[in-house]
């Protein structure tokens, strides 16, 4: 199974703003890059995310990340699930987890699916990472710093993990697109 952690962030690294704030997304000129998404969700068969995500999302007026595709939501909230599941019953699965992202992964790939998005947030990729079991990350650098805010990979103790540079591109007007996969092929020491 194949899971990418694909988002924007600032230069700084920050994928939100103090208090959550979204706000510089606003700085993301996407002309020219309308199909990049579509693209990239067409490609994905499964979504990861954490509480956090979907309760932003829902403040924003949104039910969920994506729908159509099966959704396993890291949270201890029962009534958040019982809300994302309302929100298309008939058409987008969602599943309730708790614990270690790992195990989550595992059961997604159980499950079948070949291509995971996580979603958000910053909690979840660095659980992810820590676990090793990002093999993608596609970023939006967005041309702006927050100074405060969660990070792209939001864990207190990341190892080292080796990426290559798969694309590095101006994406629209101002912004950068980078793309970076999973290097496991060589040992870490000896940087």
């Amino acid at each position: 199974m194949h899971v990418v952690w694909y988002t924007a962030l600032s230069i700084d690294g920050r994928i939100a703003g103090a208090g959550d704030d979204m706000a510089f997304l606003d700085m993301v000129d996407g002309s020219g890059e309308e199909r990049d998404f579509e693209d990239f969700i067409a490609g994905v068969d499964a979504l990861l995310l954490g509480g956090g995500t979907l309760r932003w999302l829902h403040a924003q007026g949104h039910d969920l990340p994506h729908r159509g595709i099966p959704v396993w939501l890291l949270s201890h909230d029962e009534a958040l699930a019982a809300r994302a599941a309302a929100a298309d019953p008939d058409g987008t699965p969602v599943t309730r987890a708790e614990g270690d992202v790992a195990a989550v992964l595992d059961d997604i790939a159980a499950a079948g699916h070949e291509r995971v998005w996580i979603a958000g947030g910053g909690n979840v990729a660095g659980q992810a990472l820590a676990a090793d079991r990002i093999d993608e990350v596609v970023l939006t650098v967005a041309p702006t710093v927050l100074g405060a805010g969660p990070s792209v990979f939001d864990h207190p103790a990341l190892e080292l993990r080796r990426f290559a540079l798969a694309e590095c591109r101006e994406y629209g007007r101002g912004s950068v697109r980078v793309r970076w996969r999973r290097d496991r092929s060589r040992p870490l020491s000896g940087l």
